[in-house]
């Protein structure tokens, strides 16, 4: 008797735990499945890593339209440019989780436990581009730069001689070098006047500074060159700008217009290039292969003046391999060779850079007063 009720007690734990046991298994295994289905998030960190992946992807590709178009320009063919418009980024994501089983500790087989999980992932960007013809492409790129645009620059510190070799063709008569099938080098004094400058500026004694008008209220752009302090070089170059711009030296402010020569001695005319003539300028920078000259399918390269002390250096250089390279800040395949930018080369990656920023003030519907340029006298 007492064996029985023993027995009866250990067989009724037992059934107590087994099933316990089944339901803390099922519990278990649920919390598992869900929380897996909960691992992937797509809301705020997926800002971080879509918005720089976006950023990458756009510079890439921008990089690689504007090197194309300038190869293109070199052999004559049609540019086309593409604006990256809009883009619209949505994520979607579904999943279910199914767990079903029976509790039965007199089967064989014991408790039966069944569990199913789906998912279904979705993205769908959208992409919108928007092709530059008509009159924006005669906006942007026909449009010569604002000359007092390409001063405010010089006034935030960007290089002299670089901005006005990239974005100036002429001033007061003198010319720079012109890219094309009738390309030319530029006047020994174009390299003169841009080198004096550029000293100037290094030394600190060329500035500007922004004055309003007291009859029109515009704003008008002032060149300063101080005369405080000056060393003699310094004094040489003031005196060789005035000469080669044919400036009256006992005048020290002069008004900036646009156009390639002035008849007065008191105005500079400035004829600034537009963004289809720089990249045309850029072309004839490119290292094309022998054969595609020698077949007629492009120019042969633009000869530099001889007997010239003083030259321009390149604005860009541009490179052709059959190969890719493995080095390149920007790449792109065109007629079965590789044009490519040197990663190592940080002037042509700067002159590169630039472009956007020409076609941004070559893009300005905003009439600007033409600014003044002061060379004082001792």
């Amino acid at each position: 008797m007492w064996m029985g009720s023993r027995l009866k007690h250990y067989l009724l734990n037992r059934g107590a735990a087994c099933e316990f046991s089944s339901v803390a298994r099922i519990y278990l295994l649920t919390s598992i499945a869900l929380s897996l289905s909960g691992c992937a998030s797509f809301g705020p960190p997926s800002v971080d890593r879509d918005r720089f992946d976006y950023i990458n992807a756009i510079a890439s590709s921008w990089k690689q339209q504007t090197l194309l178009n300038i190869v293109k320009l070199r052999y004559a063919d049609t540019p086309v440019f593409l604006d990256v418009g809009q883009i619209i980024s949505g994520y979607q994501l579904e999943g279910t989780v199914s767990v079903g089983g029976a509790l039965n500790s007199a089967s064989a087989f014991g408790d039966v436990l069944s569990m199913g999980t789906a998912g279904r992932y979705t993205d769908r960007p959208t992409i919108t581009y928007t092709p530059l013809t008509g009159a924006n492409f005669m906006h942007v790129l026909m449009t010569p730069i604002p000359p007092p645009a390409l001063f405010m620059l010089i006034e935030q510190g960007w290089p002299v001689d670089m901005l006005m070799q990239i974005g100036v063709q002429r001033i007061n008569g003198i010319s720079n070098n012109k890219g094309g099938l009738r390309g030319h080098a530029a006047d020994p004094d174009f390299a003169r006047l841009l080198a004096a400058l550029q000293r100037l500026q290094s030394s600190g004694v060329l500035g500007l500074r922004v004055e309003v008008s007291k009859e029109t209220k515009q704003q008008g752009t002032i060149m300063t060159i101080s005369q405080i302090n000056i060393p003699p070089e310094n004094q040489a170059d003031r005196e060789l700008v005035r000469k080669l711009l044919g400036l009256r030296p006992d005048l020290q402010e002069f008004k900036v217009i646009y156009g390639g020569v002035s008849d007065k001695d008191d105005v500079i005319a400035v004829q600034t290039r537009s963004g289809l003539q720089i990249l045309n300028q850029l072309g004839s920078n490119v290292e094309v292969p022998t054969e595609h000259v020698a077949e007629q399918r492009t120019y042969p390269p633009i000869p530099g003046p001889k007997g010239m002390a003083q030259s321009l250096p390149p604005l860009i250089r541009i490179h052709a391999d059959k190969s890719q390279p493995s080095d390149a800040f920007a790449t792109v395949k065109y007629r079965d060779y590789w044009y490519w930018i040197d990663d190592r080369d940080f002037r042509s990656k700067g002159v590169f850079t630039f472009l956007m920023i020409i076609m941004t003030l070559a893009d300005n519907g905003e009439k600007i007063q033409s600014p003044i340029v002061t060379i004082q006298g001792n």
